[in-house]
């Protein structure tokens, strides 16, 4: 792991893992998203409606890195709560020494996987969940199943949103599934897929969006990604398999 400065923005700071930036951070500016899915990410928080009377949205991240997005939070809806799972405690260190995190009583890390996390927390007790967790360009199998999305629909609340970024290319197989996934606990599905600048086989970040209540109104910029409709990421899933404990090729499906 190694922080990078950014030439053209003094006060950025990439948190570099292996050869892959997994997280950027201004020191200066929490509400600066450098990352394309940081963005997507936004447009899909700002115009949500749900959590406390002021705005505050009581926030659960599977993955943590650089603790951007959460702190993009932070920034943006004051008094809201983020509890962050982070299997890598020296990220976390390397996020309170070099990328400007303070934890606090609104902004909490939990160390330790969080497939296993995730059975300590209170049911129907968050407003948006995130899923942002690596290992290298892959989300980790057992964070991709039916059974942990079962986990995660009964921690948020009725109108909760889960936001969630996966890396896929080719024919987006992996991405399918994934999407068929979480159709099984969501009623409401989005997808926002790469944009048109993007090479159509190339392994690119895309955004999937669940909820049971009907989604916020979304509305990306086009040179970050395009929004699927519901009736349209229906369409997209086709007979997708849905993944589970026992079947999770995610690293083949996002091969092919």
């Amino acid at each position: 792991a190694s922080v990078v400065v950014d030439d053209d923005r003094p006060s950025g700071r990439s948190l570099v893992l292996d050869d892959l930036r997994h997280s950027y951070v201004d020191l200066e500016d929490p509400t600066f998203l450098d990352f394309r899915y940081f963005r997507i990410f936004a447009d899909v928080v700002d115009p949500m409606t749900n959590g406390g009377a002021d705005g505050e949205l009581d926030v659960l991240s599977i993955g943590g890195a650089g603790m951007a997005f959460p702190g993009y939070v932070a920034a943006t809806r004051p008094g809201s709560t983020n509890l962050v799972l982070e299997i890598d405690g020296e990220l976390v260190e390397i996020a309170e020494n070099e990328l400007g995190f303070g934890p606090s009583d609104e902004f909490r890390v939990i160390v330790g996987d969080a497939r296993l996390s995730l059975f300590d927390l209170e049911a129907s007790s968050f407003d948006l969940v995130i899923g942002d967790a690596f290992g290298g360009r892959a989300v980790p199998w057992h964070l991709t199943t039916t059974e942990v999305f079962e986990q995660v629909a009964s921690l948020m609340r009725p109108d909760g949103v889960y936001v969630m970024n996966i890396i896929d290319g080719n024919e987006r197989n992996y991405a399918r599934a994934q999407l068929a996934t979480l159709r099984e606990h969501f009623e409401h599905v989005a997808l926002v897929s790469p944009p048109e600048s993007v090479p159509r086989f190339a392994a690119a970040n895309q955004v999937l969006v669940a909820s049971n209540a009907p989604l916020p109104t979304i509305t990306v910029d086009p040179a970050d990604g395009v929004l699927e409709d519901t009736a349209t990421t229906l369409d997209f899933i086709g007979d997708a398999t849905v993944l589970r404990d026992d079947f999770a090729p995610v690293d083949q499906l996002s091969k092919n």
